[in-house]
């Protein structure tokens, strides 16, 4: 006969934590339409700082809530406190990886847009037509073109 209770057992919450966590979550969110309505950067200002540490100020606030509101998410929701220490790593590996990504998106923004040396914008014909042409790189065989622009 199977035991009882310790297998393969679901493991059942009760509604109290789901609760508590909900009630958190709207508090926090309550918390961050105040911080949102409350401009650092004038009450810096006023006092004679830097207006850029006031922004930076608002952001460092709104960013800490948001965190703490998606630590509870993944804790509680996703059962990330409950689970094995593999569990907890998965989780924290995801949301690195997912940082990294962000930070390496965030560079192509600061990119020049460099055109291809070749680029002509005024010139309609085609790009291998343009690479024929060039003297002294890539020369064709015989001296016909045998690709015509297209207008």
């Amino acid at each position: 006969m199977a035991a009882h209770g310790h297998g393969n057992s679901v493991h059942v919450f009760p509604i109290s934590m789901y609760a508590k966590n909900l009630v958190a979550l709207l508090i926090l969110m309550v918390l961050t339409i105040a911080v949102a309505q409350v401009n650092l950067a004038e009450v810096f200002a006023h006092r004679g700082w830097s207006p850029a540490l006031g922004t930076a100020a608002n952001n460092l606030i709104a960013m800490t809530i948001a965190v703490i509101k998606g630590v509870l998410v993944i804790q509680f929701f996703m059962h990330v406190k409950f689970g094995s220490t593999l569990v907890k790593l998965w989780a924290m590996a995801g949301f690195i990886w997912a940082t990294l990504m962000l930070f390496i998106l965030m560079d192509y923004g600061t990119r020049r847009f460099e055109p291809a040396p070749a680029f002509d914008p005024q010139d309609r014909g085609s790009a291998l037509n343009r690479e024929i042409e060039r003297t002294g790189e890539n020369p064709p065989a015989d001296n016909e073109i045998r690709v015509r622009p297209r207008y």
